[in-house]
């Protein structure tokens, strides 16, 4: 059951006023106190949150993200105990886990897109040139893409990809050698942060733009870049299996149906994207009094976990044995989504539970699904910036800079950290040890930082 610890407004306020001892008594009116033009309080509390507060083992300081460029990036990796950082001078550096002492610095100018795949790092340069160093910091090989706002980089077996929103490169894992480099229409192309390679055939999913923007995936030759096909209103795959995709299908304005509601999974071939036909999932709402259709997050979105087919019906969440579909089947299991509006859909399950965001808070919310209980990990003090779920622990960044670990299984807080900082980055882990990135604060001379928390600590959960 959700804990408010909410903000109240002060319901008793006192003032003196030392002008008034400037007026004559003789002429001083009778004291009263002055009533409020308005005064109201939400019944809600604030109670500090018991846990105890620890100091990080060590801070270092890294380069500030630009969120509107890189929204997606963090500046370190955390990887066998070490972390792989940009520094605040732009340098990719390694810091030994446990001490936070500097192994090794490599390079300048460098931007915060990097990854650690198979013991070596991949990240890229101001000029738009991608690199590789290994573990130790050895140089392996740096090849010009004049990719200078590179948002991601991806290994997928012998082969590195880099994005650049509607760009794509493709280039050899250990020779650094350039595959190929393709470009979709900018003006009605954006890119997206999904990318996948199955059987020769690379997918990666954008926004379009015609006369209303959605999403599209667009099928290659891994090989050469040649693009076999593309779907408009067609989501990032759910699964291929068998040489075939499916995918979610976007059918708003085009089958707004208020009261007899379904969500359609797309299935194409997967060389030559012809069609396999579609499938239905049904269920039916109340009519909407007010004339408003909702689409997409909680009234029409799905996801596929495992076997199961997790479909959000508004009221409802249903799941279905997805390689066993029959046309307008019961759902396997349902669940009552309660107070639904404020729930965006994160689309993943841990520990039996399934999560969301709540839009209202910014807050973690968790939902069991053996009991269809639901648990709100955002009864902090302030609001949400940031949360990751390790494990048992549930990590959250707020606000006013004060980042707390809790327990994922009885939403007891384990600690509790001052960082200074009113913006935090996703949250690393390697083995027992846990580190924050966090924005500029004191602890690091303004700069951004990266931060070691007891690793005893962070154990206990």
């Amino acid at each position: 059951m959700k804990k408010m610890m909410h903000r109240s407004l002060t319901t008793g306020l006192a003032v003196t006023s030392i002008g008034l001892s400037l007026i004559s008594s003789e002429f001083a009116p009778t004291a009263s106190a002055e009533p409020s033009a308005v005064s109201m309080s939400n019944g809600a509390y604030s109670t500090a949150i018991q846990a105890p507060v620890i100091k990080p083992s060590w801070s270092f300081p890294v380069i500030p993200i630009d969120r509107n460029q890189y929204s997606e990036q963090a500046v370190a990796v955390a990887e066998n105990g070490k972390v792989f950082a940009i520094d605040s001078n732009h340098r990719l550096v390694a810091l030994e886990g446990s001490s936070g002492q500097k192994l090794w610095q490599y390079g300048g100018q460098l931007t915060p897109v990097l990854i650690h795949s198979n013991g070596t790092i991949y990240g890229m340069t101001q000029s738009g040139s991608i690199y590789a160093v290994t573990a130790s910091g050895k140089k392996i090989w740096t090849t010009s893409l004049g990719f200078a706002k590179a948002d991601h980089i991806y290994r997928i077996g012998s082969t590195v990809y880099i994005t650049q929103s509607e760009q794509t490169a493709a280039v050899d894992a250990a020779s650094g050698k350039l595959k190929w480099k393709i470009s979709e229409n900018k003006d009605s192309y954006h890119g997206l942060n999904n990318l996948m390679e199955t059987d020769g055939v690379l997918i990666r999913n954008y926004n379009v733009q015609g006369s209303l923007t959605f999403e599209q995936i667009n099928a290659y030759d891994a090989k050469t870049g040649k693009k076999l096909w593309e779907s408009f209103r067609t989501s990032f795959p759910l699964t291929v299996k068998d040489g075939v995709v499916y995918s979610l299908a976007n059918t708003f304005m085009i089958d707004d149906d208020p009261v007899n509601r379904k969500v359609t999974i797309a299935r194409y071939d997967l060389k030559t994207g012809e069609s396999k036909g579609d499938r239905q999932y049904r269920w039916t709402e109340a009519e909407n009094k007010d004339g408003t259709f909702q689409s997409g997050g909680i009234y029409g979105s799905a996801f596929l976990y495992g076997k199961d087919l997790y479909v959000f019906q508004g009221k409802t969440l249903a799941s279905y044995d997805f390689w066993n579909y029959k046309a307008d089947s019961k759902p396997a299991h349902k669940w009552s989504q309660g107070d639904y509006e404020q729930l965006f859909p994160l689309s993943s399950i841990h520990e039996g539970r399934l999560f969301y965001q709540d839009f209202r808070t910014g807050g973690l919310i968790a939902m069991k699904l053996a009991s269809g209980q639901f648990i709100h990990y955002d009864y902090g003090d302030n609001p949400t910036v940031q949360a990751d779920v390790f494990g048992k622990g549930v990590y959250v960044g707020q606000s006013d800079g004060v980042f707390h670990g809790y327990d994922l299984m009885t939403l007891k807080p384990v600690f509790s950290v001052n960082t200074g900082s009113r913006s935090f980055g996703p949250i690393l882990k390697s083995g027992g040890m846990i580190f924050i990135q966090s924005g500029p604060s004191s602890a690091c001379r303004q700069a951004a930082c990266i931060s070691k928390i007891n690793p005893k600590i962070s154990r206990r959960i």
